[in-house]
């Protein structure tokens, strides 16, 4: 019944009172209503959708992922959806094949053969724009010859209400829409090296499996950082990129760094397709979900950000192993050529801080 009377307001705006023309209005309508019709029928979806046609909502309704430059060789890539519109509304079947905006003033050389991507989790906001700041920070290490850096945002799908929603958008709308984005650059990536956060772990595997089924020669490392798997999700799936199982053999490696904190069971998983490294022992403070990504930066640059981390000691070290930056190609393909030693599903291995 709720679904009938919504499709009646929609032909007809006039019996809720409100004036289609004011798009302000008219998105906090949208909004209110999608809230109510989150598994709409496809009839009443429909509705919504030349609704927001019809009053000049086109985009809103097919937001773009744009791709901004901050200095050569470095980009940032954001995807301007929301979870209520490219999700709920659009489904994955339209909400992945977004309009990719291009700078300008974006120039990448068609020579460079490796990419770095970073992104961020749930109810991230990317305000303090770590991912940004770790994209810049690698940018600084690589050869610019060699490499294009760059940070994603997709926190029109991460600022939801619950982390299950987050993860969602990221496994079939962000991810997805990354590599759409990634795919329509002039370059041929040979290598890419994904890292994600929480959530985020969502996005990177999404966009991989897209980028490895268009690519099909392409070597993909993967990076996880408190990987986020929700209850009743499988583990199993989370770096599961090739179809094929040589492919997924030869042409992929992936890590997760992981911490016992708040989160409790739901990111502090051994991953079947990732090395999994406990850094929970060498947390300074409080021991918390987001020390993963702040320690992986400092492995980059050396030394920790944060004001009250800065003096502390960036430990790397298990056994004879460094892990961190050290394990990534950037790093030399003498020590990613080491890496790919390295098991994957193994019983995590754990850094400890011997201070």
């Amino acid at each position: 019944m709720f679904l009938n009377y919504l499709t009646r307001c929609l032909r007809s705006p006039r019996r809720l009172n409100i004036n289609p023309w004011k798009s302000v209005q008219s998105v906090v309508f949208l909004l209110l209503l999608l809230c109510g019709v989150a598994a709409a029928e496809y009839d009443a979806r429909q509705e919504i959708i030349k609704f927001m046609k019809n009053t000049g909502m086109d985009k809103v309704l097919y937001a773009p992922v744009t791709v901004d430059q901050r200095w050569p060789g470095l980009l940032e890539i954001a995807d301007e959806g929301i979870f209520a519109i490219q999700h709920e509304l659009l489904k994955s079947e339209i909400g992945t094949d977004p309009n990719v905006v291009i700078d300008d003033e974006v120039t990448v050389d068609p020579t460079v053969k490796h990419l770095f991507i970073v992104t961020h989790g749930w109810l991230d906001k990317s305000e303090k724009k770590w991912p940004a700041k770790m994209a810049a920070a690698m940018a600084e290490r690589v050869d610019p010859n060699e490499w294009t850096c760059m940070s994603y945002d997709w926190k029109g799908g991460s600022v939801v209400i619950t982390s299950v929603q987050a993860a969602e958008y990221a496994r079939d709308i962000a991810g997805p829409r990354l590599a759409t984005a990634v795919l329509q650059l002039p370059v041929d990536f040979k290598h890419v090296h994904l890292v994600g956060h929480s959530a985020g772990s969502w996005t990177i595997h999404a966009a991989a499996k897209k980028l490895a089924a268009a690519r099909p020669d392409i070597t993909v490392h993967l990076t996880f950082l408190d990987a986020y798997v929700p209850e009743k999700w499988n583990p199993e799936i989370l770096g599961h990129i090739f179809v094929d199982v040589k492919r997924q053999r030869n042409q992929l490696w992936a890590e997760h760094y992981f911490t016992k904190d708040i989160t409790y069971k739901v990111t502090q998983h051994k991953l079947p397709n990732a090395h999994n490294v406990d850094i929970n022992d060498i947390d300074p403070l409080i021991k918390e979900h987001e020390f993963p990504y702040r320690w992986y930066m400092a492995t980059i640059t050396g030394k920790y950000d944060r004001w009250d981390e800065k003096k502390e000691p960036v430990v790397t070290l298990a056994g004879e192993t460094e892990y961190g930056f050290t394990r990534s190609r950037e790093a030399g393909e003498d020590n990613y050529a080491q890496s790919r030693k390295l098991k994957l599903g193994n019983k995590p291995v754990r850094i400890k801080d011997n201070d």
